[in-house]
């Protein structure tokens, strides 16, 4: 009888931090082969940058914004002189469900990250005389 009241407690127990528990945004860095989220950037012909953020589903457009505006700033260290965040998409996966007799089947939308991409220029280093 102790062992099943231990059982019990614990599962309650368990089921209470379940609640409490929330994830962390992942790690700031770039997006490889092994790591879904972060960001990955790339230079363009007219000398700024196109940066992409890739976050999980638990994550919020703020954290998405943050890690474009921290990758922007990496980018030009001699300032910013133009952002342009031309997309901030939240992605969602549609799951369908099969016929029920008699009835229409149900499907569900699961949220699936955020992404947030646009362009950076940098400010033109000035010359040290």
């Amino acid at each position: 009888m102790r062992r099943s009241t231990l059982t019990a407690a614990g599962v309650a127990a368990a089921a209470a931090l379940q609640g409490c528990i929330t994830p962390e945004p992942p790690a700031y860095g770039p997006i490889s082969d092994t790591v879904a989220f972060g960001y990955r950037d790339r230079p363009n012909p007219d000398g700024g940058h196109t940066i992409l953020v890739v976050m999980p589903a638990h994550s919020t457009v703020t954290d998405a914004r943050a890690f474009w505006e921290r990758r922007a700033d990496e980018l030009c260290p001699s300032g910013v002189e133009k952002r342009n965040v031309f997309r901030a998409d939240r992605r969602e996966l549609m799951t369908g469900a099969g016929y029920v007799h008699g009835s229409v089947g149900v499907g569900s939308r699961i949220q699936a990250g955020y992404e947030v991409e646009g362009y950076v220029y940098c400010k033109a280093a000035r010359p040290t005389t």
